[in-house]
């Protein structure tokens, strides 16, 4: 269980003097947040939010009692206060902290870079405790956020052109981007027909079957979404990490959450050359931890663990169903059956329009083509049937906005929750990545060095203990 945090009248008296205080320099035409701004060509907007992520991380700094790590966003933040001497020593320091806030150089290597990442991890947690869930684009997964460091460059805007990545539209806006000029380029041609859709001319009726893919790829949509409400309300659902873990994922899920946790506790580790799991003291474990540790013990591989424990967690599914969260084997047949059947009745109407061409001599080969597209989608639909309900969904969703620091930077206690809600990807840039890359192969390499932000600050309240940060020194007192 996780201590809440007090809000006591000091703690509300330093927030207070921190939200007012005015970072560097303000009521000038280049203040603080229009040099942050014009340094990393952040927009007016982001420049603002990371100096109150910088604010938060200064808060944390005293209230944690831990050393706290910032991410890159607020450490360039911290940098820059840094060169405002006088306001960050002998006023911000002294007078709205109440204590000096170091900021020194990392010493670099292994043990450096595991030591940032736990106190990344430590940092996130007492974020989500004291205010709410970190936003992600202050505050990135921790392996973003310490692989970070041979992404970022300091370019001559003069001597080159910088280019930002394109976002991609949303799949919903291109079903609506799809609909809209699929009936824009068939309208004409349906308007030109007298007879049935079978009698058209080749053009017209492949315009009108391409639009009829578009209508049922909409109806799809809507029908999986209408189908997976099962009436369950999702507010105050308390689960417990491997409940939460086959809401996710299912009993794959739960059984890679189980065998997180032992290798977390230290009760088992991997022995990836000879690929075996090995359990040292199965002995007082609570169950399913008891089921899985028994299993492991076994002269099994670690690809076949997993396969042999999922029949072990399908109790946690009819527990799951009678809350409405998981739909049962029926509801999840229907749910399929019916969001594939626009796909089949179209698929059975370009069926009909190939005999009557072959019947007619007229050329079919790339109606054939999509009538092969659409029986294939269907049998998608069909047979990749949801598992969850809508209360599922929201449930899941409101878990992962609960728990948001396990997922981007997991602490060891938070390993089996973390993996829970988002698989084993999230033990990426952690002590028990082995896992990751056995479960999914070839699995990417974790860097070793002290990429990305790897700075720290000390507890304030001890007296602004030093910490260490990637390529930049500290202030002096």
């Amino acid at each position: 269980m996780h201590t809440v945090p007090v809000w006591t009248e000091d703690r509300r008296e330093l927030w207070r003097r921190l939200s007012e205080h005015p970072i560097g320099t303000t009521g000038c035409d280049f203040d603080f947040a229009a040099r942050l701004a014009h340094e990393h060509g952040w927009s007016a907007d982001v420049a603002r939010g990371a100096i109150e992520e910088y604010r938060r991380f200064c808060f944390l700094s005293i209230v944690a009692g831990h050393v706290v790590t910032p991410s890159d966003a607020v450490d360039e933040v911290w940098h820059l206060h840094l060169t405002y001497t006088r306001d960050y020593w002998e006023t911000f320091c002294p007078h709205v902290l109440g204590a000096p806030l170091h900021h020194e150089p990392t010493r670099g290597g292994r043990d450096e870079s595991a030591r940032h990442r736990r106190q990344y991890a430590q940092t996130l947690a007492a974020y989500q405790a004291w205010f709410g869930a970190p936003p992600e684009n202050y505050w990135p997964h921790v392996a973003r956020a310490f692989g970070a460091g041979k992404a970022y460059r300091r370019v001559d805007l003069k001597a080159a052109i910088v280019l930002p990545r394109p976002r991609l539209p949303s799949r919903r806006a291109w079903a609506f981007a799809a609909a809209g000029a699929a009936l824009l380029a068939v309208a004409p041609l349906i308007k030109a027909q007298s007879l049935g859709p079978l009698d058209w001319n080749g053009p017209s009726f492949l315009g009108f079957y391409l639009l009829l893919l578009v209508a049922g790829a909409v109806l799809a949509i809507v029908l999986r979404r209408q189908l997976r409400d099962t009436g369950a309300t999702h507010n105050a659902v308390n689960l417990d990490p491997w409940q939460t873990a086959y809401l996710a994922g299912g009993a794959a899920r739960a059984v890679d959450a189980s065998v997180a946790e032992l290798l977390a506790r230290k009760v088992a580790y991997m022995d990836v050359a000879d690929d075996k799991f090995h359990v040292d003291n199965p002995s007082g474990l609570e169950p399913p931890l008891d089921i899985v540790a028994r299993e492991a013990r076994k002269p099994v591989a670690l690809k076949l663990l997993v396969v042999r424990l999922r029949a072990a967690f399908e109790p946690l599914r009819a527990k799951l169903e009678q809350r409405g969260l998981v739909l049962t084997r029926a509801q999840a047949w229907r749910v399929g059956a019916l969001s594939a059947l626009p796909f089949a009745l179209t698929a059975a109407l370009g069926i009909a329009k190939i005999m009557i061409g072959i019947s007619r001599d007229r050329p079919i080969a790339f109606l054939v083509i999509l009538v092969i597209v659409t029986a294939v989608i269907a049998v998608a639909l069909f047979f990749n049937r949801p598992e969850r309900s809508v209360a599922g969904d929201a449930v899941l969703a409101s878990l992962r906005q609960r728990h948001a620091h396990a997922t981007r930077a997991p602490r060891d206690s938070d390993i089996g929750l973390a993996v829970a809600l988002a698989g084993t990807a999230v033990l990426s840039g952690t002590a028990f990545a082995a896992y990751h890359e056995v479960r999914n192969p070839p699995g990417s390499s974790g860097d070793g060095g002290s990429g990305g932000s790897s700075c720290s600050s000390g507890d304030g309240g001890d007296g602004g203990g030093g910490g260490g940060c990637g390529g930049c020194g500290g202030g002096g007192d």
